[in-house]
């Protein structure tokens, strides 16, 4: 790509499938160096073109990406590693300091981390969950009466004991990166992006005998912006597939997770969602893995008559 070109659309694939390369890599080094030469060498681009086509893909410059994520990374072991200490928080984001890391905690969200932890932490139940909270505000700005939200409620913290813990084995996945996320339900956006994959693996005869649509969530959309969460659009593949180039060929995570079956409205999807990590989580013995999160998806909410969805939600977890 010459200086000042824009790639075309063969480009933008494979160039796209790089950055996505470097943006793993960032979440799995925050506790080291990131300099502009070395992930613009992971990307293969020299550091001038990686640093105009990473905010070209990313919407952001490196720097603020790093910064951001960094920070992201200590709100979540704030919020649910009660054992962890300011200090070693830090060095795992990064930070050489404690000082450099409350200063630069305070100037993103406005409090200390000790104040944020005091505030947000999950170790212990509490009274009535945030995931409450919003699912009561939301269903009386759609006009649900007092005593139905009271009911719906009632029914999710009963129904979130039926939670079972297994052991995924890892799957081979073709993924279609896509930004943002809402809690108003599957976006048209992201709905073309599960069409997307399942036309790569089915054109390039990749697919899986008995192909499943799976989702993997990296981001926490209550501490990164909606917009700006991390979700691949998945299909499963044959053990056989390999690797191509525009490709991105994954590796779901194995391991245990706590899982929960969900049909119906959207509102109700993330209410349990919110409830297994909020209500179930702090008293279950397991702590959250830094693994993503799995949707299995048994329908598309856009094409179902009521716009209810089926599906499995899987919370990557450990042993505390």
């Amino acid at each position: 790509m010459k200086t000042g070109d824009r790639p075309n659309i063969h480009e933008l694939a494979v160039y796209t499938v790089r950055v996505n390369t470097v943006l793993d890599y960032i979440h799995e080094h925050l506790d080291e160096s990131l300099s502009l030469e070395r992930l613009a060498e992971i990307a293969g681009f020299s550091p001038y073109h990686f640093h105009r086509i990473f905010k070209l893909i990313v919407k952001e410059t490196l720097n603020r990406y790093v910064s951001r994520v960094r920070i992201e990374k200590a709100s979540r072991h704030l919020i649910f590693h009660e054992n962890m200490s300011l200090t070693e928080i830090g060095l795992e984001c990064g930070y050489s300091s404690i000082a450099g890391f409350s200063r630069s905690f305070k100037i993103f969200y406005g409090m200390t981390p000790t104040c944020y932890r005091q505030r947000f932490h999950l170790f212990k139940p509490r009274a009535a969950t945030m995931a409450e909270e919003r699912f009561r505000l939301k269903m009386q700005a759609d006009s649900y009466s007092s005593r139905d939200i009271d009911n719906m409620i009632a029914w999710a913290l009963d129904y979130i004991h039926k939670v079972r813990i297994i052991h995924m084995v890892p799957v081979k996945v073709l993924a279609v990166r896509h930004s943002g996320i809402s809690d108003k339900g599957l976006s048209r956006e992201l709905s073309h992006a599960f069409d997307e994959a399942y036309r790569q693996a089915h054109h390039h005869g990749l697919l899986h005998s008995e192909p499943e649509m799976i989702g993997m969530s990296y981001d926490d959309p209550y501490i990164t912006p909606q917009p700006l969460c991390r979700y691949d659009a998945c299909v499963t593949l044959s053990p056989h597939a390999e690797s191509r180039d525009g490709l991105d060929i994954a590796v779901l995570p194995g391991g245990k997770y706590a899982v929960i079956d969900v049909r119906g409205s959207i509102p109700l999807f993330w209410l349990l969602c919110e409830l297994l990590v909020q209500y179930w989580l702090p008293q279950s013995g397991y702590v959250l893995d830094n693994r993503p999160v799995i949707e299995k998806h048994l329908n598309n909410p856009l094409t179902d008559p009521e716009r209810h969805y089926r599906g499995q939600w899987c919370l990557p977890i450990k042993s505390k």
